[in-house]
């Protein structure tokens, strides 16, 4: 099963119910604020990155955004759990296939 992983914020409920209503349940989070969060790889079975920016240094985006993009993974952009929510809904009505499962290479997708 594929993952999505969460990369900054604090109460991510709002989020995790969104990815559930599509079918999702496996949910990788990273606070960004551990020492050891740096260090950590994204996983293998990752299919969708949704970083919640202002929660995280930029050195660390960068990190992400560059493991993220070298694997083809789709990305979301957003300032605040707020906008994130948004962005996952409507990236999520588009492309309800997404999180299917299917190992398909995507192209990188970022929502400002």
């Amino acid at each position: 099963m594929s993952t999505v992983l969460i990369v900054g914020g604090d109460q991510i409920d709002g989020l995790k119910k969104i990815v559930s209503e599509y079918g999702q349940h496996e949910i990788e989070h990273w606070s960004g604020r551990k020492a050891g969060d740096h260090h950590k790889k994204i996983p293998q079975n990752t299919q969708l990155v949704v970083l919640v920016t202002s929660w995280l240094n930029h050195s660390f985006t960068y990190a992400i955004k560059r493991a993220a993009g070298k694997r083809h993974l789709k990305i979301v952009y957003a300032t605040s759990l707020t906008h994130a929510r948004q962005h996952l809904m409507k990236l999520l009505a588009q492309d309800s296939a997404l999180l299917s499962g299917c190992r398909k290479t995507l192209q990188p997708y970022i929502v400002v």
